[in-house]
């Protein structure tokens, strides 16, 4: 009889365990280290300086006309009712350039400022490094120049949410973002 109790409590126990709400597909994985880039400061970045953090990863461009503006704004949400529920410091947004060309640091610092994008580091550096970031974590780039007055670089629109450990554990794989449920997610990768 306390066998087939314990049983009914692991089935229940199991059955309701949290599910997270983005792409789980090929995840956990881990994730792919991130060098030879360089923050807005225009210091080396260390991906292992981030041990310990959810980090939250997107990739866009700062002349982008609106991709990356709504993938950006979601995020803000994100981490402000992340900070107002006293998470600050337990995650961090990285955003990845995905045009080196005119992405030099000082534009990201300006970028990063007048925006106040608080809680990101932005990443730059030369082309070469990038393309291996791009292509270890399945970003597809396409820079097309200017179109119409407005440089256009055609990128996946994505995030990458990596856990606490350094593994990958899902991706949200649109720019319309799902504040509550990456809210939920961020909230339980940095509690387990």
């Amino acid at each position: 009889m306390l066998n087939i109790f314990i049983s009914l409590i692991l089935f229940f126990s199991a059955s309701f365990a949290f599910q997270l709400h983005g792409s789980t597909k090929g995840f956990p994985k881990k994730a792919p280290e991130i060098n030879n880039l360089v923050t807005e400061e225009n210091k080396p970045f260390n991906f292992e300086s981030l041990k310990g953090k959810v980090i939250l990863i997107t990739y866009g461009y700062t002349q982008c006309p609106h991709v990356c503006p709504t993938i950006t704004a979601f995020l803000k949400q994100i981490t402000s009712i992340l900070n107002e529920k006293g998470y600050k410091g337990k995650y961090t947004v990285l955003f990845i350039s995905v045009d080196p060309e005119f992405d030099t640091p000082e534009r990201l610092k300006h970028y990063k400022i007048s925006k106040h994008f608080d809680d990101f580091i932005f990443l730059t550096g030369k082309k070469e490094d990038l393309k291996k970031v791009w292509k270890e974590y399945n970003v597809y780039v396409k820079d097309k120049g200017i179109v119409e007055g407005v440089r256009i670089v055609d990128h996946s629109a994505k995030v990458t949410i990596v856990d606490k450990e350094g593994f990958i554990r899902e991706e949200f794989l649109s720019m319309y973002l799902p504040v509550d449920d990456i809210v939920k997610d961020v909230e339980y990768l940095i509690k387990h």
